[in-house]
């Protein structure tokens, strides 16, 4: 019987070895060459690896292909920031790794330092040829579950009230009605504003997000988890509803494209029957949201200009992304007449492109687009540069719109720099939050020492106080300047 048992052992050993993937030397050795091709030389060591299984994948007809799962500890040979908003960093690192949200820690905002470990459960797809398997590229994300919420409360309130009881007291009896009118006017206006506060705080700040799985609400999800202010994300259609969400005083914050907050602001573009939303203000710069322009890596085509007269999916009517599409092709010299303009969301066109019913696709999304990182899985993508002729055109004065760089290693197998034209994920609010509320938001979202990434945002770890004012298109909120000149005072003094 033990004979027996032995034997079956060493048949599932030699089967597992056979038919599950590379061993973890061959694993090592391909996450050490992403590893290589994303980030600049010499940043990490990859100090150890371990092997987690691995499960067939069965989407590709005709191959045997599996997705293999492990562990993995980097460390910082110097020390870097991964949330360069124009370099290569967290994009190039959960594309090498194949990691889905929650799935790097030691991500800090502000930078690491060298020496730091960086943990992560990363995931790698290969297929079989012959005896050999060969990597096909990283895995995916998955969606992320919505973190549970705390809140906190501001001390000192009972000192307050006797300091101001104090300062009713000193003023004289015989005080002039203007005097006496003042300071009812300023304790209602204190009594309404406790009030408001007291409910937001109860029922919490509500941030319009965008659609489920989309970077918008991971971010916002990320957020709620990370802070200790109470934040409900909401799900929307994504940027322009939520502006409009914020100036219907329906929301109390909002998330938008850089380019379509100033379209609001602006008065101008799918807002112009809205007019002009002078109070709308910033909190800061989140992170860029890049231009992607996809095709199929074994098509001809090779330039902007080679879009003329195909299938072009460049979002949904009413989407923020479809507005600065139709841009990005003007700049070109091309306009909707010129191509065959297919209506259809990120996920869907997607498919599409895989399918052969459209040629490319037009999106703005931050970078790395999980996304596009799952439909690397099933064919192979290229991403077409932006001329510099229309970039110097789009990121010209009073635009939103800045010149990006997707660099080499942001997805699997992209193997060059790719020059595009971005615009700002922008943190937004009114006029209905006091300053305080304001700063407090803004330095708990923009502190150093944030792990975003390790909660759900690959996007997060760009997030910065050194960024914040990178690329903003509308008014900062003087509230949120303030407290990031002071933060940005305090690590001057580190």
């Amino acid at each position: 019987m033990r004979a027996l048992i032995a034997m079956l052992l060493a048949v599932a050993v030699l089967l597992s070895g056979c038919g599950g993937g590379p061993d973890a030397d061959g694993l090592r050795a391909g996450v050490n060459e992403r590893l290589v091709q994303a980030l600049p030389a010499g940043t990490v060591e990859l100090v150890s690896l371990e092997r987690r299984g691995s499960q067939a994948d069965t989407r590709a007809a005709g191959e045997t292909r599996r997705t293999v799962y492990f562990d993995a500890q980097l460390k910082l040979a110097r020390d870097f920031d991964f949330g360069g908003w124009d370099a290569p960093g967290v994009a190039g690192l959960v594309s090498a790794l194949g990691a889905g949200p929650k799935g790097i820690s030691g991500i800090t905002s502000g930078g690491n330092k060298a020496g730091d470990i960086i943990r992560a459960h990363g995931t790698a797809l290969y297929k079989r040829e012959g005896d050999r398997w060969v990597a096909v590229t990283s895995g995916g994300y998955r969606p992320a579950e919505a973190p549970d919420y705390v809140t906190n409360t501001a001390p000192g309130a009972a000192a307050i009230l006797e300091a101001m009881r104090k300062v009713i007291e000193s003023v004289p009896k015989d005080a002039s009605p203007a005097e006496q009118a003042a300071i009812e006017q300023e304790l209602a206006l204190a009594y309404a504003s406790v009030r408001a506060r007291l409910a937001r705080a109860a029922d919490g700040y509500a941030i319009a997000a965008g659609a489920e799985h989309g970077q918008y609400l991971r971010f916002a999800r990320a957020l709620a988890s990370e802070t200790r202010v109470r934040v409900v994300p909401l799900i929307t259609r994504g940027g322009e509803e939520n502006l409009r969400l914020l100036r219907e005083g329906k929301v109390s914050v909002a998330l938008a494209q850089g380019d379509a907050a100033l379209d609001a602001y602006e008065g101008k573009g799918a807002f112009a029957a809205d007019g002009p939303y002078a109070s709308l203000r910033a909190l800061g710069s989140l992170y860029p949201e890049a231009v992607h322009v996809l095709v199929r890596a074994n098509d001809s085509l090779a330039s902007m200009a080679d879009l003329r007269g195909h299938k072009v999916a460049m979002g949904e009517p009413g989407s923020a992304s479809r507005v600065t599409a139709v841009r990005v092709l003007e700049a070109h010299g091309l306009g909707l007449k010129d191509i065959v303009p297919q209506d259809l969301s990120i996920g869907a066109a997607l498919v599409a492109l895989r399918q052969k019913q459209v040629d490319a696709v037009i999106q703005v999304i931050g970078v790395p687009a999980d996304s596009v990182r799952d439909a690397l899985e099933d064919v192979p993508l290229r991403l077409l540069p932006l001329s510099e002729r229309a970039i110097a055109a789009l990121a010209g004065a009073k635009t939103a719109y800045f010149p990006y760089t997707i660099s080499r290693g942001a997805y699997a197998n992209q193997r060059q720099d790719v020059r595009s034209v971005a615009t700002a994920a922008l943190l937004l609010t009114a006029s209905d939050l006091s300053d305080a509320e304001v700063a407090a938001l803004t330095r708990l979202v923009f502190a150093n020492g944030n792990d975003l990434a390790a909660r759900g945002s690959a996007q997060g770890a760009q997030v910065s106080a050194a960024t914040a004012q990178q690329g903003l298109a509308v008014p900062q909120h003087l509230a949120a300047a303030k407290a990031l000149d002071a933060m940005s005072a305090g690590a001057g003094k580190k």
